[in-house]
């Protein structure tokens, strides 16, 4: 932004992607968890793109309630963890 608040980089034009020379070198491990669920151990892969809803919405709710100095909620939030959070707070 300049000093105007206007974007400066609003477009691939402007706007310089990262190039894999600009990242550090990195080295990734798998980690296998089969399922319990099925003989096979097997999962769908349907599955990968619910992964992070569940840490996101956790991590919205203690966004909303960091005024009130809650850090953490333990998942799966439900609605008493969180009337339990904001009584103890």
């Amino acid at each position: 932004y300049d000093e105007d608040g206007n974007l400066l980089t609003g477009s691939f034009m402007d706007y310089a992607l990262p190039r894999t020379q600009m990242l550090p070198h990195f080295e990734t491990n798998r980690t296998e968890t089969p399922s319990p669920n099925n003989p096979l151990g097997v999962k769908g892969i349907g599955e990968a793109a619910t992964i992070g809803s569940t840490p996101a919405v956790v991590n919205a709710a203690v966004d909303a309630m960091s005024h009130l100095g809650i850090t953490h909620l333990d998942m799966p939030l439900t609605p008493e963890r969180l009337w339990r959070a904001i009584q103890d707070a």
